[in-house]
């Protein structure tokens, strides 16, 4: 629920795992409004270069 009123930061634990990604939300339901906003940015040509955690 944190996770929802904070646009994804209620994952923020996560950030000190992977400090470097730009995902924090790990599992499919873990609801990380930033990445979907930087998802967004990429997709226009607005970010690149985005890094996320090893895949598992």
């Amino acid at each position: 629920m944190v996770a929802v009123l904070t646009y994804g930061e209620g994952w923020h634990n996560n950030h000190h795992a992977y400090q470097y990604s730009a995902r924090h939300g790990m599992k499919w339901w873990e609801f990380d409004f930033t990445w979907m906003t930087i998802q967004f940015l990429e997709a226009v040509g607005l970010a690149s270069k985005v890094k996320l955690p090893p895949a598992k």
